[in-house]
């Protein structure tokens, strides 16, 4: 018959018994903590869908009126249609854009409520749900995401939009700063219905400019 020998404790002559862990070693431990943290942060922030990533907070007016966000205010002074926009750069020489649809050029002035602000891309939104970001074929030292704007005076440039006709009825002016701050879960915007309903746009497309002399850079 077998026998079966009782196990025994280690004893100090055996496997010693882990010390407690030191200073260096619990800081490593909550290092590594943070670390997950962030990385979880960081995956929540991945599984947001776009639209969520991309969400604004909105304040709202008309042409004429002082729209205030949390970090800046904007006005449209006055809305302007043409076939066609001209500039002149820094050496003087004259660049004139067409389009094959229509220009349509806000006046804006903006200030800042507590620090220096950079607009993004002005978007103007129609009444039929599309989005046109500002266009490209205007140098955007002419436009309104040129200046900083600052605190205690009103920055005065303007936004150019090339589109169709026929998008002009319903029509919003949008704007919001270039970046966001930490801690700033919607990025603030003002969005400027611009009047047009369609007799507005009818009349205005109907005597649109040939041509609109933006602002000279010297």
């Amino acid at each position: 018959m077998s026998t079966v020998t009782p196990a025994r404790p280690e004893t100090a002559a055996g496997r010693r018994a882990p010390a407690a862990p030191g200073r260096w070693r619990r800081a490593g431990v909550l290092a590594a903590g943070a670390a997950l943290a962030v990385a979880a942060v960081g995956l929540q922030t991945t599984g947001l869908d776009r639209e969520a990533r991309t969400a604004h907070l909105t304040w709202t007016g008309g042409v004429g009126d002082q729209v205030s966000a949390s970090r800046f205010s904007a006005r449209v002074k006055a809305v302007h249609v043409a076939k066609a926009v001209e500039s002149a750069g820094l050496d003087g020489k004259v660049e004139q854009a067409t389009t094959s649809g229509v220009f349509v050029i806000a006046e804006v002035e903006a200030t800042a409520n507590r620090e220096p602000q950079k607009f993004g891309t002005p978007a103007l939104l129609t009444g039929d749900g599309r989005r046109y970001a500002a266009t490209d074929k205007v140098d955007a030292s002419h436009t309104i995401t040129n200046p900083f704007i600052q605190v205690g005076w009103w920055v005065g440039s303007v936004a150019v939009f090339e589109v169709p006709a026929a998008a002009l009825p319903g029509s919003r002016l949008v704007l919001a700063p270039r970046n966001g701050f930490i801690g700033e879960a919607l990025l603030p915007e003002v969005e400027i219905d611009l009047g047009f309903d369609e007799a507005t746009a009818g009349r205005l497309i109907s005597n649109a400019k040939d041509v609109y002399q933006l602002a000279s850079k010297k």
